[in-house]
């Protein structure tokens, strides 16, 4: 991610005011904004500590303090003055990172604690009593996390930990067989929780409590379009949780791309994002959503693929419809060999094609690259280099204006197309996981 864009995260997490509930105050002198952590360090001479946090569902880990630890024993301070949005923030080593602890900070927390050395799950809490109960319950066996959520939700119902725990038992709930009990539980989903609670933006497990959403039905265009709109309905789309809802539901749908969803997608695009009023999306956002867009219009899935003449090297003509029909499953790749995407991707994509012909031989699968550009110098070199000619029909267009890109709306590298027998399109992502669900079928 851009230097721009954390920055503006972080200045939307620490500055931005937010009415909240009146969060509980663990210590008589708390401050009504910010956070104030001190800590007392033992043997950790030139390490650096790090406070993080993990942002939208990209679960990406954002530094906002880091302090080089100089001496044997020695005090750090991370402090915030100005009114922050609670969130669940990370603790850890620079030099192992992926081993933290997670504290619960609202407006006013005091914390005081100890580092006694490099393991994490040793590090205590003194003065904060929620973060010591916090960091009690990452520490408890699995077999007590659900009573001690309880617990603390109940306790602490005013701070971000409850919105992260309640998170938590959403995630954990096991979905029922009886179709009245899977209804009940998706539509009192949000009912503790509002889909406008900003701190769910600054959750850890946001991508899981989605996921856990966008699940509770059958996955089908109908049920889709109602997650959209309880999601997104009514949702001011300056905050950041209609950027992060509005992306992970474009990102689902390509997900559950065999399912076709594509009046989901279009529902979620014509409603929530052509229009970008608050600048929600950036131009690379934009470009890819109008993209899909004018894809699912020209090509929609379940379609018959449209009749094109293409060419080999040795510009021998032949029609993608000769092609698929001879195969059970057809992959169409368009791509450019000065697409570093298409650089990057094309022996992943070779190397799954040859092992789906290893592992399904009684399927006749057949993998065709169709140059995207003009340059054919470096397409036969691009060939020759990635031995494709072993693995694929490779192809290029006759016509030197292109004209199928409009009809495809083959404009972007690489450009993908999965066929049947019958010339039905599939699918139009190289979903690895979908392809082999298909074709195992």
């Amino acid at each position: 991610m851009k230097t721009k864009t954390i920055t503006a995260i972080l200045t939307f997490l620490m500055v931005v005011a937010v009415a909240q509930k009146k969060p509980i105050n663990t210590t008589s002198s708390a401050s009504k904004t910010g956070y104030d952590i001190s800590l007392k360090t033992e043997n950790l001479t030139n390490e650096i500590l790090q406070l993080s946090f993990v942002y939208g569902t990209n679960k990406k880990n954002f530094v906002t303090d880091s302090i080089v630890i100089k001496s044997v024993n020695q005090k750090v301070v991370f402090k915030e003055p100005k009114k922050i949005v609670g969130a669940i923030y990370r603790l850890a080593l620079k030099s192992n990172p992926n081993n933290y602890i997670e504290l619960a900070l609202d407006n006013g927390s005091i914390i005081n604690g100890t580092l006694a050395n490099t393991y994490p799950k040793s590090w205590s809490i003194a003065s904060n009593q929620l973060n010591k109960d916090f960091v009690a319950y990452q520490n408890a066996p699995k077999a007590d996390a659900l009573a001690l959520r309880n617990e603390l939700i109940k306790k602490y119902p005013n701070s971000v930990l409850q919105i992260y725990l309640w998170a938590e038992n959403k995630i954990g709930t096991q979905k029922s067989d009886d179709v009245k009990e899977q209804e009940s539980f998706y539509t009192t989903f949000f009912d503790v929780v509002q889909p406008s609670e900003k701190r769910l933006a600054f959750l850890p497990n946001i991508n899981k409590l989605l996921y856990k959403f966008v699940t509770a039905r059958p996955i089908t265009n109908e049920n889709y379009k109602k997650h959209i709109d309880k999601l997104l309905k009514g949702l001011d789309c300056k905050t950041q949780n209609y950027t992060i809802f509005t992306k992970y539901l474009a990102a689902n749908i390509a997900f559950f791309e065999s399912n076709n969803l594509e009046e989901a997608y279009n529902h979620l695009y014509e409603k929530y994002i052509k229009d970008n009023t608050c600048k929600t999306f950036s131009d690379t956002d934009m470009n890819k959503y109008s993209n899909e867009f004018e894809s699912n219009k020209k090509v929609p899935l379940l379609s018959i693929f449209p009749e094109l003449t293409f060419a080999t090297k040795d510009s021998i003509s032949t029609t993608i419809q000769e092609i698929y029909t001879k195969n059970d499953y057809t992959l169409l790749t368009f791509f450019s060999p000065t697409c570093q995407h298409c650089i990057d991707k094309m022996p992943e994509i070779k190397k799954f094609m040859d092992n789906v012909k290893e592992k399904f031989p009684a399927k006749n699968t057949q993998w065709v690259t169709i140059l995207n550009d003009r340059d054919e110098n470096k397409w036969i070199e691009f060939l020759e280099k990635n031995q494709l000619e072993q693995s694929a029909i490779n192809l290029k267009s006759l016509d030197p204006n292109r004209t199928y890109q409009y009809s495809l709306n083959a404009y972007s590298n690489p450009c993908y197309f999965l066929l049947n027998k019958e010339g039905k399109v599939l699918l139009k992502s190289f979903n690895n996981k979908a392809i082999l669900e298909i074709i195992n079928k």
